[in-house]
Parts: C-alpha cells; structure tokens; sequence
C-alpha cells in the first residue's frame, strides 16, 4: 500500500470515532433523550428479554456518560461487547494502516462459538424469574 491508501484507510475510523464523539456531545447535553427510546420488539411480543433487549437504552446512557445505567440496561453488552468491539476495531485498524492482520484467535471459530454460547446463556439467566437473577432483566 502507498502512503496515500495507507493515510485514506484510516480515515474511516477516524470518522466513526468522530460519530461517536458527536452522539456523545448530543447525549451529554441531553440525557432526557433516553425516555424515547421505543421498547424492544420480541420484550413485547412474548415478554421474553432478548440479547439485545436494553442494548439502545444503555448505549444512550454511556453515550450520556452514565456508565452504570447501561450496565444496568445490558450488562453483556457493556462489560463485554463493549471491549470485544474496540478490540476488533484495533485490530481491523491495525490491519488497514499497517497492514499487520488481526492475531489467529480473533479470526477463529472458536471464539465465534464462545461468543454465541455467552449469548445464549446471558439470556435464559437474564430471564430467570429468580434473584439474583433478575438484576439481569432489561
């Protein structure tokens, strides 16, 4: 790569860090925004918390700097999909400036496979009708 696509490589997530600075200075000035936040769909169709449930609730209270209150919507999402999503994000950086690829376990099934089976067990214990259980709830 030239010194030119290397510098153009990066501009991309130079933009997405710039989106998020300016979602957080929105949020920051505006914490109330997350009352508008519709309620997930598969919550009110069956009930049942998904992953995902509390996952745009809690990204507008970190984005407000309310690091608790999104732990508190989706606790998986932000104590580990948080730090699993910039980790990947270095290294698909990483590999677009200097062309150095992301480490094997990365890129492997393997941590594919973790990834879902945490999934999946985050949401039948999120929806144990049980404490300490039921901290987990959207």
């Amino acid at each position: 790569m030239t010194t030119r696509a290397h510098a153009r490589a990066g501009l991309v997530p130079l933009a997405v860090v710039a989106g998020g600075a300016g979602l957080a200075a929105v949020f920051a000035t505006s914490p109330g925004l997350v009352a508008y936040v519709p309620p997930c769909p598969i919550h009110a169709l069956t009930g049942i918390d998904c992953p995902g449930c509390g996952m745009t609730r809690g990204t507008m209270s970190l984005l407000s700097g309310d690091v608790g209150g999104a732990i508190g919507h989706n606790a998986l999402m932000f104590l580990l999909g948080v730090p699993l999503l910039a980790l990947l994000w270095f290294f698909w950086l990483r590999d677009r400036v200097g062309g150095r690829p992301a480490p094997a376990w990365a890129r492997s099934r393997a941590a594919l496979y973790t990834w879902l089976a945490l999934t999946l067990v985050f949401t039948v214990v999120r929806n144990l009708p049980w404490g300490p259980f039921t901290v987990l709830a959207a």
